[in-house]
């Protein structure tokens, strides 16, 4: 095939397994991008694809609906220092979490999580129950008159982002916590859980109103956060109602994975997941391409295989048959 595809041409055949002129190379600019020279970003994340020679990818494009939170919710914010607390007023309780910065790293981390009693748990049902869903599709014909107007674009399916079980455990109790909860008050964790996965599905639906064909969410999925029986008892579930829903309408769910997958991949795709999106080797991930494709065949896409300390480590003589390596593991399926 001569090299006369576009890039969102190149990009979907890839995923289908169909011929193209050329395996698509498709950075993943997220936590990046802000470090690069100021000239660099001047130019814009589009005009710096394109000279590099790369296809565009925009993983997590606007999502399509927005959350209203309830009338009645207060929230006090305040920072001393290197920590910032919220405080999330309601008219059955408040709610408290603490974030720790570093300057250092110029990022802040979950030092005190919300949840923390039964009590606790019924006041986000509270919050949960009272929250409203809304179609707004102006980020997304904002983003698709800008860079969006070339290469492929995935959607985000959720304002949370993520499912149920993955809020919990990276915003609102932890992993250690939760499993302690679902041991002492199951049925108060569970009542919750169940909401949420409803208010999940509200924002899913009306997503479907939105100009994507592939969607995802930043599951950020990872034996380091749960065990495989608690993905498949508490994630799996919802992933095949949205795999389900974005099915009747002829649209592909894509899920977001860069961290300990190979005990997990096989669920996503029994799931009804269309590809794994930035599947990672060691020592960020823990399963290499050639690993990855034995498990799930020759008909489930995977979007990945650089290794980003090795991308950042490598000279350029080290990279440039380590590359190679990744395109020669590649082959086999679907691939970018």
């Amino acid at each position: 095939m001569t090299n006369d595809l576009s890039a969102k041409e190149r990009i979907e055949r890839a995923l289908m397994g169909k011929s193209i002129d050329y395996v698509p190379f498709s950075p993943f600019l997220a936590y990046v991008w802000e470090s690069f020279p100021k000239k660099i970003q001047q130019m814009g994340q589009l005009d710096f694809i394109k000279m590099v020679g790369a296809d565009p990818l925009w993983r997590g494009a606007p999502y399509p609906t927005k959350s209203i939170a309830p009338d009645s919710l207060k929230v006090n914010h305040s920072r001393s220092g290197d920590r910032e607390v919220f405080e999330y007023e309601t008219p059955v309780g408040t709610l408290h979490e603490t974030y720790l910065h570093s300057l250092e790293g110029n990022t802040r981390f979950l030092v005190e999580h919300a949840l923390k009693t039964p009590e606790d748990f019924k006041i986000q049902l509270w919050i949960e129950e009272h929250t409203r869903y809304e179609l707004d599709l102006a980020p997304v014909n904002a983003h698709f008159s800008g860079d969006g107007r070339e290469g492929l674009s995935i959607g985000i399916l959720l304002p949370r982002l993520k499912s149920a079980f993955q809020y919990l455990v990276e915003h609102l109790v932890g992993t250690e916590n939760l499993v302690y909860a679902l041991a002492d008050y199951p049925d108060i964790v569970e009542s919750l859980l169940e909401k949420i996965r409803e208010n999940n599905m509200k924002a899913a639906r009306l997503a479907l109103e939105a100009p994507y064909d592939y969607y995802l969410t930043w599951e950020d999925s990872s034996t380091q956060n749960y065990s495989p029986n608690q993905y498949q008892q508490y994630i799996s579930p919802e992933i095949q109602q949205w795999s389900q829903l974005l099915a009747t309408a002829d649209k592909k769910y894509i899920q977001h994975a860069c961290g300990h997958v190979k005990n997990l991949i096989g669920f996503m795709k029994a799931d009804g997941a269309f590809a794994i999106e930035s599947l990672s080797p060691d020592p960020t991930g823990n399963l290499s391409l050639l690993k990855a494709r034995q498990i799930v065949g020759t008909d489930f896409g995977i979007i990945g295989g650089i290794e980003p300390t090795l991308f950042l480590n490598l000279s350029e003589a080290e990279l440039v048959p380590y590359v190679e390596q990744v395109l020669e593991d590649g082959k086999g399926g679907p691939f970018v």
